[in-house]
């Protein structure tokens, strides 16, 4: 691995979208097109969070050989995001997917058995000169911690959370574009 300046990052703004489950990259990932809904003002501070569970590796032996395979168990892994809007879509995305309009409108009721809302997502971070996105063609989406509004002078957030699922025979749950490279991924 050699150094490239080309692939360290800045992260200067950035955009959230989802989509239909199954939804294709987009050829112009700064301008997704009509499908792609744009998530809303999201944290300048927390731009995006990657976490994940499981991947524990036990080593299995046999009586002749003590270390003879390791196993991983498969890997969760989830985005974190602050949105700071409260509209009926972003409240939705926390609340689940499955709360209602009442009152005619005015209010929005909270479902006591929540369900996540499963769309594409899409983030794309720019340092100003190249993009990083991050792709998954089906995400699971809901609310990543409690409400939390402490203080008058930050603007409050929905921490969302957002789960990468499988889709349909893809290999993989998410895709992530590399930054600074010479050309197409080879296989």
């Amino acid at each position: 691995m050699a150094l490239n300046d080309n692939a360290a990052i800045v992260i200067n703004t950035g955009r959230y979208y989802t989509a239909p489950v199954g939804t294709a990259y987009p050829e112009d990932p700064k301008n997704p097109g009509q499908d792609w809904t744009d998530v809303g003002h999201t944290s300048q501070e927390d731009i995006i969070t990657i976490s994940s569970e499981g991947g524990d590796r036990t080593t299995l032996g046999s009586l002749q050989n003590k270390q003879l395979k390791v196993s991983t168990t498969p890997r969760t892994e989830s985005f974190g995001i602050n949105v700071h809007q409260f509209d009926v879509e972003t409240l939705k995305l926390y609340y689940g997917s499955n709360a209602v309009s009442i009152e005619g409108g005015k209010l929005l009721g909270i479902p006591s058995n929540p369900a996540p809302t499963e769309r594409a997502f899409l983030a794309v971070l720019t340092d100003g000169v190249v993009d990083l996105s991050i792709y998954a063609p089906k995400a699971s989406i809901f609310r990543g911690d409690d409400l939390d509004i402490t203080d008058t002078e930050s603007l409050a957030s929905l921490p969302l959370s957002i789960t990468p699922l499988g889709h349909l025979t893809n290999p993989f749950a998410y895709a992530i574009t590399p930054v600074g490279g010479t050309g197409d991924i080879e296989d």
